[in-house]
């Protein structure tokens, strides 16, 4: 039986780095698991934003999961172009982005694009403009879990901006869109408190729209820490809506025991490129190539150096202490889990793609970039 490291390259001669390396058959066993927890392919709706790729989203949809939930709507239209087949932008599309929306639905009649609200103001100019382009689309209205970012929590001035949807022209009440980033607790048990509690209201909520006669066809729920708690709910409708557990990353490896059949599929290499003294080296790992998330000090996993600890963190540089640092040379090669991956993925044009411990491919980051 090989003693390998599952991440380790045949040879890194030839790469430049940093680089981040992908593993497609992980992210294959990554999205079977997914479709496991969520019970059908039908129950899940990945959100793209945390790998952006073309390769991935057809990698998705060749599973069996046709739906997928999105942030920017350069991200849209790349889901477009890969026929998915219904595509939620769960982002406040406000002023010229809203015409965007409709050039987006116009471009590609064979994507169901559905939309989110949490204001009267923001539905009154999507209507209009929708009327006077003589499109139709679905809006589901953003509900506040307690994250206080955007949305409108559950109740009666939520009701009622729902029933303003489903009565205007142009646009057709599609559900509520249910999203929990504010429960990240290691516990699984604290994890299932948390949802059950806060599906206490929405769950009445939809009992009480469907009272007045008001149909909710679906609830799109949850990150991907919460991703198993709501696959346990039997809500009619209900999609599941996480996006790391397709990469994966290191902190989410060690903070939840429970997603433990989801595997890292993404590996930053890096070289050392200074040896500062007998304890620290500096490899070519700056918060241009991994994502410089707070705290500093925590932002990867080095794995293949003994107690590495990250001392220092600059653009192009990340400066680590360790017991083996004495015996590293300079063009020692060092591989990376990142902490997070979604915006470190974000910082790379392109992933490098590996088969056998060969990089064989490599895959571009469309939906990195905007719409200017």
């Amino acid at each position: 039986m090989s003693n390998v490291p599952w991440y380790e390259l045949n040879s890194t001669d030839r790469l430049l780095t940093p680089c981040l390396l992908v593993y497609p058959e992980i992210i294959r066993q990554n999205l079977r698991e997914s479709i496991r927890i969520a019970k059908s392919a039908d129950r899940l709706r990945l959100h793209v934003k945390t790998h952006k790729t073309p390769h991935i989203v057809k990698m998705e949809i060749e599973a069996g999961i046709s739906k997928h939930k999105c942030a920017t709507l350069y991200e849209a239209a790349m889901l477009a172009e890969c026929g998915a087949a219904d595509v939620l932008i769960a982002y406040p599309l406000v002023g010229p982005a809203v015409a965007k929306l409709i050039e987006l639905i116009a471009t590609y009649p064979r994507t169901q694009f559905r939309c989110t609200v949490d204001n009267l103001s923001s539905l009154e100019q999507l209507a209009e403009a929708l009327q006077a382009a003589n499109q139709v689309v679905d809006v589901l209205v953003d509900i506040d879990t307690g994250m206080h970012r955007t949305g409108i929590a559950a109740g009666e001035p939520a009701i009622q901006l729902y029933a303003e949807v489903a009565n205007r022209s142009h646009v057709t009440a599609g559900g509520l869109h249910i999203y929990d980033g504010q429960n990240h607790q290691p516990s699984e048990s604290e994890r299932i408190e948390a949802v059950r509690e806060l599906m206490v209201s929405v769950n009445q909520m939809v009992d009480e729209l469907q009272r007045r006669g008001l149909a909710v066809p679906r609830l799109v729920c949850g990150g991907t820490p919460t991703f198993p708690m709501y696959a346990a709910l039997n809500n009619a409708g209900l999609e599941c809506s996480p996006g790391t557990c397709v990469l994966s990353d290191y902190n989410y490896g060690r903070n939840y025991n429970d997603m433990a059949c989801i595997r890292p599929a993404a590996v930053l290499l890096a070289r050392v490129i200074s040896k500062c003294s007998d304890n620290r080296v500096t490899i070519d790992l700056g918060y241009k190539a991994i994502s410089g998330d707070q705290p500093a000090g925590r932002r990867c996993h080095i794995l293949n150096i003994a107690d590495a600890k990250e001392v220092g963190h600059s653009e192009e540089h990340l400066i680590i202490e360790s017991s083996a640092a004495a015996s590293l040379k300079v063009g020692n090669v060092v591989y990376a889990l990142p902490a997070h991956v979604c915006p470190t993925v974000a910082l790379h044009s392109h992933l490098l793609v590996v088969e056998g411990r060969d990089v064989v491919d490599r895959w571009e980051v469309a939906a990195r970039n905007r719409f200017y």
